[in-house]
């Protein structure tokens, strides 16, 4: 997973808590769709940018559909976690339009490189990948290239350490804001942009 703004250097994976929470609203949301397929949710909190990933792969197949979002952040303003809620509805929105697409056979403008998107004043970029997170690490581990070691030992930055310490102590994230809208039955992640066809637009 490669971040957008080339002075994102440093950074800090999501804490595993939250990245564990924002799977389950993936997987409940869109059951209908993926049915047995994996979920994978990979974020990064760099000093002045929020990255996410979230994908999925079906079983026997080596395609990992992903589905990035990108947003600067201030740690002057102390909104990361807006932020990420902002990511997570981007990913949402783009990954229910993907499968909807997919069940009735149609083909979809897929942003392969970043695009931004505006979203109540704000610009948050989105991107489709196709790399599999499993294999991508078991690459790096005959490379002898320890990721996890690299995070935790060389590349973390105590802002962003606080800020995803922050996020995590947020209650009830996830379970106040993931609920379905009567209106049109489809889920909210986290509130600011519907996962609906009235946002579906926005994305081309």
């Amino acid at each position: 997973m490669t971040p957008r703004m080339k002075s994102s250097k440093k950074w800090t994976a999501f804490p595993k808590e939250y990245s564990d929470q924002i799977e389950v609203v993936f997987r409940e949301n869109f059951t209908d769709y993926m049915k047995d397929a994996t979920v994978i949710v990979e974020g990064r909190i760099y000093p002045e940018e929020v990255l996410l990933r979230v994908g999925f792969r079906r079983p026997g197949e080596l395609r990992q559909s992903n589905f990035e979002t990108s947003m600067q952040y201030s740690a002057k303003e102390k909104d990361a976690l807006e932020r990420i809620h902002n990511c997570v509805d981007a990913a949402a929105t783009m990954m229910l339009e993907f499968l909807e697409a997919e069940a009735e056979e149609k083909e979809m403008d897929l942003p392969y490189i970043w695009k931004e998107l505006p979203v109540e004043g704000k610009k948050i970029f989105i991107q489709y990948t196709s790399e599999n997170s499993s294999l991508e690490a078991e690459a790096n581990k005959l490379l002898g290239i320890d990721i996890d070691g690299l995070v935790a030992e060389e590349e973390e930055s105590e802002d962003a350490l606080a800020v995803a310490d922050e996020a995590v102590e947020a209650e009830d994230i996830i379970d106040e804001e993931s609920e379905t809208d009567d209106e049109d039955k489809n889920p909210r992640m986290f509130g600011s942009i519907k996962t609906g066809k009235k946002k579906k637009e926005d994305l081309h």
